[in-house]
């Protein structure tokens, strides 16, 4: 084949792959009673292999990734893969902690080819990701407005309505309100997604010299904004606010002309949470209320969660119990002792470190944050301090970010754009 028709159709295909990214298009290749238990083939995983099928004999991506790395950055990758790899044989589900590993092996593949290509492709792809996301917003604000999430299995949607028993709702007086959920299983993914999306957009907006696309990512901005808010995500409201304030102070004496954009940004971001809570102050009062009949069980379910995950790591503090493995070891070890419970209770711990230390052990976790510490350094190094610091958030609170299936991808994604 040619090398610049390769070249084409590789880019092509890894354009795709960020389109695809944030949505749950999928092949169930091993069904489960739970999502955490399941094994599919995703189509930007599909996508990716091809890209890279193509693009590697083009000549565009090159091996020599390996060499350029320091010796601390080949210590903790190695250092990952490794005890990751390990947490494998003693998991007692071998083949989903496999696949665990080979989506981890692939976001790190996907991590140094978008690390390679040059800082226009690399725009392109983070464009082309804003675009997919606005596709997710629009659906997330279309729900919360209808109160209904329509089902599609080419995108990976189920359907919600706020009546459903197990529906994720917010409960008032008025009844129960749906929170949106984008394309995604949960509304804190939803959330977390758009809350990293309104920064991008910001960071973009304050960037750009042209009016044209200034307007274009200013519009960006007030849709994620909106898309977060609905999502009622506590964590990604917070990411998003803590990120935002320290954007604007970054960009407070930056001036376009005779106007200042950073003041206008959060004069603009204030009075959109104004309007909000103008028409939807009752929903973030109950949200907020944490005495509340759901917000309390969330809370309790939360600690139960983290204190299982604890316990977990205790029995097995080196090797973790497996990749992707530890609702399913509670789940077993529960049934071994007579008291198991419901499949849907369980679930991972919700934080981001402790669910990495029971799964795959604490060596794992320390090749993790040392990881985690070189993006915060190339991070300020390229003044998107931002950014990480509403990642880091969304680590502390949730779960999602280690427990998807393409988390690791879009980590991958937004770290070798840094």
């Amino acid at each position: 084949m040619d090398k610049n028709i390769g070249q084409r159709l590789g880019l092509g295909c890894l354009y795709l792959t960020v389109f695809t990214l944030p949505w749950q298009t999928k092949l169930i290749l091993r069904s489960a009673a739970n999502n955490y238990w399941e094994i599919s083939l995703f189509a930007a995983v599909f996508l990716l292999c091809l890209s890279l099928f193509l693009l590697i004999p083009s000549g565009l991506l090159s091996f020599n990734f390996w060499k350029k790395l320091g010796k601390l950055s080949k210590v903790l990758i190695s250092g990952l893969v490794i005890f990751s790899l390990l947490s494998t044989f003693i998991s007692e589900d071998h083949y989903l902690s496999l696949y665990r590993f080979l989506l981890l092996l692939t976001a790190l593949i996907f991590y140094f080819i978008i690390s390679q290509l040059s800082p226009i492709i690399r725009r392109r792809l983070l464009l082309i990701f804003l675009i997919s996301l606005g596709l997710q917003a629009l659906i997330g604000l279309g729900q919360f407005l209808t109160q209904i999430s329509f089902a599609s299995k080419y995108l990976g949607m189920a359907y919600h309505q706020a009546s459903d028993l197990g529906a994720i709702v917010i409960e008032t007086g008025s009844g129960r309100w749906l929170r949106a959920y984008g394309a995604s299983d949960h509304p804190n993914i939803f959330g977390g997604l758009m809350s990293l999306a309104a920064l991008v957009s910001a960071y973009l907006f304050f960037d750009e010299q042209k009016l044209k696309m200034r307007a274009y990512f200013l519009g960006a901005y007030v849709l994620f904004f909106l898309a977060t808010l609905v999502s009622f995500s506590r964590a990604a409201i917070l990411a998003l606010a803590v990120g935002l304030i320290y954007v604007v102070i970054k960009n407070w004496r930056l001036r376009f002309d005779k106007l200042r954009p950073a003041p206008a940004l959060f004069f603009l971001s204030a009075l959109m949470v104004a309007l909000f809570f103008g028409l939807y102050g009752n929903l973030i009062l109950a949200r907020t209320n944490t005495q509340s009949r759901l917000e309390n069980i969330s809370l309790s379910e939360r600690q139960t969660y983290n204190q299982r995950a604890w316990k977990d790591f205790v029995r097995s503090p080196f090797l973790g119990v497996g990749l992707g493995s530890s609702t399913g070891s509670d789940y077993r070890y529960d049934l071994q002792r007579g008291q198991g419970q419901a499949i849907w209770y369980y679930q991972p711990a919700h934080n981001y470190w402790l669910l990495a230390a029971t799964e795959s052990g604490i060596f794992f976790l320390f090749a993790l944050v040392g990881l985690w510490y070189l993006m915060y350094k190339k991070s300020r190094k390229h003044r998107l301090l931002g950014i990480f610091i509403a990642l880091f958030i969304l680590t502390l609170f949730d779960h999602w970010l280690f427990s998807l299936p393409l988390a690791s991808l879009w980590l991958a994604f937004c770290f070798a754009l840094i």
